[in-house]
């Protein structure tokens, strides 16, 4: 029988190896179906590379999209406040906004 701190650990991992095939699922469909930015409301979505290198879902105020701004990561990961949102269910949210963008077409 597993300890419960073995049984938590193993459930952190699953939690943060979902996150992350969210994340690549979000990219990867981005890449598939839409060739330029997608614009939903006062955001423009699409993808960047995070500070360690992986392409992620990221964002852009539409204004200042116009004016040539940089997409940031969605998620913050290590809660920096730099960009994006650390809790992930609002993420989750903003995924799903996405998703169904993308499915439109």
């Amino acid at each position: 029988m597993e300890s419960y701190l073995e049984q938590y650990k193993y459930m952190i991992k699953r939690t943060n190896e979902f996150k992350k095939s969210v994340l690549v699922g979000i990219v990867n469909m981005i890449k598939c179906i839409e060739t330029k930015p997608l614009s939903i409301g006062n955001m423009v979505y699409f993808y960047c590379t995070d500070e360690n290198g992986n392409e992620v879902p990221a964002y852009c105020y539409k204004s200042d999209y116009i004016k040539g701004g940089k997409f940031l990561p969605i998620y913050d990961e290590n809660n920096t406040g730099e960009f994006g949102w650390s809790d992930f269910e609002e993420c989750c949210r903003i995924f799903e906004v996405i998703r169904k963008a993308c499915l439109k077409y």
